[in-house]
């Protein structure tokens, strides 16, 4: 009875049109929005070498080793707004404490209309981070590069694939309802006429 009570709103990629409307009611930094696919960043310290020579050469090398995770489920909130060559650029950050473009995720309108990461946040004291879309394995590791085309103005996280590139994009929930009130009158008709 609960299940059939409960209203789920759906999810559809963010498009410019929804944009819009939370500029519209002044409301962008309510907007929720969240990542297409789970998404793995990895981020490694430098190595601590320690060499030892006696009779043999001893290497020990010891990193710390961090991982940002994006969930489906994890929401997102638009901190800022730029332009990356010509094309609209949304800072999105998944953490309560950043609420500032440094510290946020990038992402650009492409020519479908889709916002496609493009940046991701990087660390004090670590290497530039090492992107996966879905779980960190080799296999899955995302490059920059263009989409379809090398004229595109920018290139966007990417994994290649035969049926093409797979990425990671933005998208909102949107809890739809289309109400119609409906009435009926039965009509008379003519009668008889003598």
């Amino acid at each position: 009875m609960l299940l059939g009570s409960s209203a789920c709103a759906a999810r559809y990629q963010l498009r410019d049109a929804e944009l819009k409307e939370a500029r519209d009611q002044q409301s962008l930094g309510r907007l929720r929005v969240y990542p297409s696919n789970r998404t793995v960043s990895v981020y490694d310290e430098e190595a601590d070498k320690s060499v030892t020579v006696s009779s043999e050469i001893r290497q020990r090398t010891s990193r710390v080793r961090r991982k940002r995770i994006l969930k489906l489920s994890t929401e997102g909130a638009i901190v800022g707004e730029d332009q990356l060559n010509g094309a609209p650029l949304l800072w999105v950050t998944f953490d309560g404490q950043c609420m500032e473009p440094a510290c946020a995720y990038g992402f650009v309108r492409t020519e479908d209309g889709r916002y496609r990461l493009v940046h991701v946040p990087e660390r004090v004291g670590f290497a530039p981070p090492k992107v996966h879309r879905g779980i960190a394995v080799k296999r899955r590791r995302m490059t920059r590069g263009n989409l379809r085309a090398l004229a595109e103005a920018n290139a966007v996280y990417r994994v290649l694939r035969r049926s093409g590139p797979k990425t990671v994009f933005l998208e909102v929930k949107k809890d739809i309802r289309k109400r119609t009130r409906g009435s009926s009158e039965r009509e008379p008709g003519v009668g008889r006429t003598p």
